[in-house]
């Protein structure tokens, strides 16, 4: 039997392992970019677990009667924007004061969303709802009420609401909203 002077075709061993660090480049790069992925995806969650607790903060303000639960939120406890005066007519709170720490109420929220208060004994809170009034008219005025909605996380210390305002750390959302005249 006669045999071919053609080599066989084969890879050398320089080549496998070209291929190989060139595939394992490859791979490596798919997976740092899987976990940028996975880290944005975590990122888009909160915020839009956050624009949700936005729109229940806001339903809440909205449909709380001023004479119910002492001129706060039946949900987050946050202050209202209208009172019931002694002759029992809704009218402006009179509490309220434009941008200070007195206007300026927030609540921890824990995992599942429910109101948290600030204490040492209980864990820290996971988020924080607040609502800054930015416009409060003078009584009498039939010009509406408006006020910042924030829902920020991780939760800042609760007795500095007024940090709310410049928002330096952490992430957040947030909406002006309006509230009719009384």
């Amino acid at each position: 039997m006669k045999t071919s002077d053609r080599p066989r075709a084969a890879f050398s061993l320089v080549e496998v392992v070209l291929a190989l660090g060139i595939m394992a480049g490859c791979l490596l790069s798919l997976v740092a970019l899987l976990l940028v992925g996975i880290k944005s995806n975590q990122a888009s969650a909160e915020e839009m677990r956050a624009v949700n607790l936005l729109t229940v903060l806001e339903a809440d303000l909205r449909n709380t009667h001023p004479a119910a639960n002492n001129g706060k939120s039946r949900f987050f406890g946050l202050v209202l924007p209208y009172a019931t005066n002694s002759s029992g007519f809704t009218v402006y709170n009179p509490a309220l004061t434009v941008n200070t720490v007195s206007t300026a109420t927030s609540t921890g929220l824990d995992e599942n969303e429910n109101p948290l208060p600030y204490t040492s004994l209980a864990p820290r809170p996971r988020c924080q709802a607040s609502v800054i009034y930015t416009s409060v008219p003078a009584a009498g005025s039939f010009t509406p009420v408006q006020a910042r909605l924030i829902v920020n996380w991780p939760a800042t210390n609760a007795s500095t609401p007024q940090a709310l305002i410049t928002m330096s750390s952490g992430s957040f959302v947030e909406v002006n909203v309006t509230f009719p005249a009384p």
